[in-house]
């Protein structure tokens, strides 16, 4: 079944091998719910998201955050260590003076001042996270969950199903997804990664998954050009200033969704020679990567288990 959620489309299939009846439209319905769930918590396009909430709270006052946020945040944590802070959920305030928020309004360019100013308030370092509680160090700290909550919401989904009773699944939310078990032809699920190209529906290849999750980040479906510049929504928290690499798509596979999820994005924000360097490092991680060349042409880069 399909349905939308998270400002995106969700699609779910289920292999169901045991002859039991199920109540498909009930099924949609606790999905649906726990989607709502999600979206109450991680959205910023909602007001009295937990999100917002932690956004406007402009003090440097410890506040207490739901479970679920705390385990999201606790990975974020983790994947901005390992990335050495090339990872960082603090990075909406870039986001919104470049353009990428939720006013979205790329026509004006921030002035080198802005930008070094505005830096003063990202940094994963500047959150404390402690149980169930936040504080900032910089009251002007604002949250972006965008690159992790999706897969997330992947991770919660194929845990409902599989609770369950089934074990033969696909959850796909704005693709990013999990497979479990094999498809209807009792074979491993294809997954199609799409040409990296505004509006391409043609597919660069197609790879075979079990029991794994795979989440895709692009520069290409989200740019805006100025003086004949293409400057990408992804932002390095380092400089402030969009990526321009020739990496142009990761595809990563691993476990847990969410963490492909905020992988891809990090490597999106390293280039293709040191995002691939760093895939390497990393145990159960795997990844495929497409560069563009000077001559327009598409390279190819995969990770040592990449072999899908």
């Amino acid at each position: 079944f399909t349905g939308q959620t998270m400002g995106t489309g969700y699609t779910i299939s289920i292999i169901n091998q045991s002859n039991k009846i199920v109540d498909v439209q009930l099924l949609q319905h606790q999905v649906d719910s726990l989607l709502i769930e999600v979206n109450n918590i991680f959205s910023n396009y909602i007001d009295s998201s937990e999100i917002n909430n932690i956004n406007r709270h402009l003090s440097t006052k410890s506040m207490n955050i739901s479970p679920e946020m705390a385990e999201v945040m606790g990975t974020a944590i983790m994947i901005y260590e390992l990335s050495g802070g090339k990872f960082d959920i603090t990075i909406k305030p870039l986001m919104d003076i470049w353009g990428f928020g939720e006013d979205y309004d790329t026509s004006q360019f921030p002035s080198d001042k802005l930008i070094k100013k505005t830096k003063e308030y990202v940094g994963f370092e500047k959150l404390l996270l402690k149980n169930n509680t936040l504080k900032k160090s910089n009251k002007l700290i604002q949250i972006d969950l965008n690159a992790i909550a999706k897969g997330w919401g992947v991770d919660k989904i194929s845990e409902f199903i599989h609770k369950r009773g089934f074990n033969r699944y696909m959850v796909e939310i704005g693709g990013e997804i999990s497979v479990s078990g094999k498809n209807k032809y009792n074979k491993n699920w294809g997954i199609g990664i799409p040409i990296p190209e505004y509006l391409q529906s043609e597919l660069y290849t197609i790879i075979n998954l079990s029991n794994l999750s795979v989440a895709t980040s692009g520069s290409y479906n989200n740019f805006f050009n100025f003086e004949d510049v293409n400057y990408s929504h992804i932002i390095d928290p380092e400089s402030g200033y969009p990526i321009k690499h020739d990496l142009v798509s990761a595809t990563v596979v691993t476990k847990s969704c969410a963490f492909a999820d905020a992988i891809a994005t990090t490597v999106m924000v390293m280039g293709f020679n040191e995002g691939l360097n760093w895939i390497q490092t990393l145990p159960d991680v795997e990844c495929l990567l497409i560069g563009r060349s000077e001559d327009g042409n598409y390279t190819t880069g995969k990770s040592d288990g990449f072999n899908y």
